[in-house]
């Protein structure tokens, strides 16, 4: 074979290659978009919405701290609008944070730098799955309360002394209860773990069915509400308040 067919069929292969590559990667980074249900949430909340380079920022007149959600793999950060829209107006500002190609661990300084925005305020910091053990390390690394959605930390944090929640699905597909409880003994001793009946992976967020989980078993609208119930019982049970603006003083 001459040297001029043998470049011909390397180009094939290498652009064939390629091809291969680029789909196989669309394939498994595609983004998991927001339902409608999701910009709804923002339309009805009597919020301030703003864009940062760090997140979408749900903002109440009177915040009296912090909340930097991290997202699960590929799942659009709005998705998570319909569950915390409602903390958000409890006086939580909630920022949903956008990380590098969907993935939390590419971008875990997202939420310090939603922190630095807004340093006055206490903060919390939480996540949905793979945004949830993003959440955790910094959770450790900053002595920070933790929500956690159907996710643990990679660390063993069971002689921390942090406030945690964790909430769990028992129609998990991708983290079944039983594996669930025993990632749980990772958590500190303290943590307030919840399996929400009913609940699988995906009915964390507004984003469609995700590859592996299982069916719910419940409206959602009803698990959305029994979730934001535990947040907010978890954050105000932290006594978290922003201290006053300076002209307050006397």
């Amino acid at each position: 074979m001459s040297a001029k067919k043998l470049l011909l069929l390397f180009l094939v292969a290498a652009f064939l290659l390629a091809l291969a590559v680029t789909g196989v990667a669309h394939y498994f980074l595609r983004p998991l978009k927001a339902e409608g249900v999701a910009q709804e949430a923002l339309k009805q909340a009597g919020l301030e919405v703003r864009e940062a380079s760090y997140g979408l920022e749900l903002i109440p007149k009177a915040p009296k701290a912090l909340l930097a959600f991290y997202p699960g793999a590929r799942v659009e950060p709005l998705a998570y609008a319909p569950v915390l829209t409602p903390v958000a107006e409890a006086g939580y500002l909630v920022v949903l944070l956008k990380v590098p190609s969907g993935i939390a661990l590419l971008g875990k300084e997202r939420a310090l730098e939603a922190h630095q925005a807004h340093s006055g305020l206490p903060w919390v910091v939480g996540g949905h799955s793979l945004g949830g053990v993003a959440a955790a390390e910094l959770a450790a690394s900053e002595g920070l309360p933790l929500i956690l959605f159907a996710s643990y930390p990679e660390k063993d944090l069971s002689q921390e002394n942090l406030p945690v929640l964790a909430l769990f699905g028992t129609e998990d597909g991708l983290l079944p209860p039983e594996k669930a409880r025993e990632k749980a003994r990772l958590l500190p001793k303290n943590a307030r773990v919840v399996f929400v009946e009913g609940l699988n992976h995906a009915g964390f967020g507004a984003y469609g069915p995700h590859k592996g989980d299982r069916p719910a078993r419940r409206p959602r609208e009803a698990l959305w509400r029994e979730i934001q119930e535990e947040v907010l019982l978890f954050l105000e049970g932290l006594g978290l308040d922003a201290p006053p603006p300076p002209q307050a003083h006397r």
